[in-house]
């Protein structure tokens, strides 16, 4: 048994601790909700719009577009969409270990990176990987016209063609407790591949198509990012709030069993007190 001035140290300390994560877990479930709400908003126009511009891609006026030239994957460019804070638990972890699978199925290919959020540098390691930008000071609430400079460097480096494919690595929200570390290819924008059975989608379109396409393709991109930004922060902010929580339930768990060797200690030190005045008197009679 500790001394009783040692334990109830160690038990005021475990308090101000749970207190600190208690707080921090409220903060991190108001953000949760805000983030969780913008990112589920707009997934399904983004999908639904990602879904469409593959659908027109099979025509030739999409093939011949510079966002959606196909070329051997020498050099690919991998943007890992990270968190911008720590206490995360182990979300970046699985970033990183997602990094690495997308690394090894490409072996004899070229990587290079783009880190968004803090933390994503640190996923970056190894000689053979190139950091070439770095995003870090985007917002707690990301917004569209922040995500505009990335995927205008995305579209300035594909289109001179210093990258032949362009890969998005980020954890997908699905639901407060779990996500999924998921692997999107943005560049170079390929055709909708129809099942066999499937009749195309004969579409009609004003002015054209080429003038559609022109527009709809870059637009399609920034959105595409915009929205994993928006569902890595929603992530973000459920991790740490689960995060949070454990911290606090361990904390409380510690308290008690501190409390418990505290109260055993307390009545060892008593009865060891009462043993030692009875043995006095004992002694004077």
């Amino acid at each position: 048994m500790g001394s009783l001035t040692g334990i109830r140290r160690r038990i005021k300390s475990a308090k101000n601790i749970a207190q600190i994560t208690r707080a921090m877990e409220m903060v991190s479930a108001s953000k949760m909700r805000k983030a969780q709400d913008a990112a589920l908003s707009t997934r399904p126009f983004t999908e639904k719009l990602i879904e469409m511009l593959r659908r027109l891609s099979g025509g030739s006026d999409a093939k011949s577009h510079p966002l959606a030239q196909i070329r051997a994957e020498n050099n690919i460019l991998v943007i890992l969409s990270s968190t911008t804070k720590g206490l995360c638990g182990g979300l970046n972890v699985n970033l990183y270990r997602g990094f690495r699978e997308l690394v090894e199925q490409n072996p004899n290919s070229k990587i290079s990176v783009i880190a968004l959020g803090a933390k994503a540098k640190w996923v970056v390691s190894g000689k053979e990987i190139e950091l070439v930008a770095k995003f870090k000071n985007l917002g707690e609430k990301v917004t569209f016209e922040e995500t505009r400079p990335i995927s205008k460097f995305l579209i300035d480096s594909f289109t001179k063609q210093e990258f032949d494919s362009v890969y998005i690595l980020y954890p997908k929200f699905i639901t407060t407790l779990t996500n999924e570390i998921t692997s999107q290819k943005l560049l170079p924008i390929a055709p909708y591949e129809t099942e066999a059975d499937q009749d195309p989608v004969d579409y009609t379109i004003e002015p054209s198509a080429s003038a559609l396409i022109d527009m709809l393709m870059p637009y399609e991109l920034e959105m595409s990012v915009y929205q994993v930004l928006l569902e890595s922060r929603a992530t973000e902010h459920s991790a740490r709030m689960v995060a949070m929580k454990n911290a606090s339930d361990n904390a409380k768990d510690l308290i008690a069993s501190l409390t418990l060797d505290y109260n055993q200690a307390r009545q060892s030190q008593v009865t060891s007190e009462l043993l030692d005045v009875t043995t006095a008197r004992m002694a004077l009679e």
